[in-house]
């Protein structure tokens, strides 16, 4: 008996978006979250190789799963976020916010900036030790706002008799994408042809 297997087709769409002012800004702070969050996520790795230059032992994180643990970690400390706030008697006292506007955009674009950073990381290790060919890949640089393109990346959930989070044509209207905390998103021009992929 022979066995066939199966291969995932992936195909992808480009839309040219409409937003409203509202809108905009809501996308730019998603885009600038995301690259806060691959920064930070950067920043947790050299700062972990830096220890490990004194302590062999310290453990460094470097894959996406320790990434993302490492950032959800730290955007609830003091690190992340404090204010002093001061009693009727005078008395002055650190309160702990967090990353106070975490939630103003998705949690998924602060994951999805981690797995960035590991993908990253897992390019460089590869390319250093010759499992992956080609050009020689380089130690992830931090991101600079004003010479990287805006962008983000969220996952399309599908909840159990629901909608999906991810929608295209809401609204009776073909022309539009819905994404999870922005709404529907007008797209004057629709969908351009897909690339397919295996």
């Amino acid at each position: 008996m022979s066995h066939s297997s199966m291969m995932g087709r992936h195909t992808t769409f480009r839309y040219c978006l409409d937003p409203t002012v509202e809108q905009s800004d809501v996308l730019a702070r998603h885009a600038g979250a995301s690259r806060f969050a691959f920064n930070q996520s950067l920043h947790f790795v050299r700062t972990a190789l830096d220890h490990r230059k004194t302590n062999p032992q310290h453990p460094v994180p470097w894959n996406r799963f320790d990434l993302i643990n490492a950032f959800n970690a730290w955007k609830k400390t003091e690190a992340a976020g404090r204010v002093f706030a001061v009693c009727p008697d005078g008395v002055a006292e650190i309160q702990v916010t967090g990353l106070k506007w975490r939630t103003q955009v998705c949690q998924q674009v602060f994951e999805e900036a981690a797995v960035d950073c590991g993908r990253g990381l897992a390019a460089f290790s590869d390319s250093r030790t010759g499992r992956r060919a080609g050009q020689r890949v380089g130690f992830p640089r931090f991101k600079k706002k004003h010479k990287t393109t805006p962008s983000f990346r969220i996952r399309n959930k599908h909840p159990k008799g629901g909608r999906s989070t991810v929608r295209v044509g809401d609204n009776d209207t073909a022309r539009s994408v819905t994404l999870p905390g922005i709404g529907v998103i007008p797209s004057p021009t629709g969908w351009s042809k897909p690339t397919t992929g295996l």
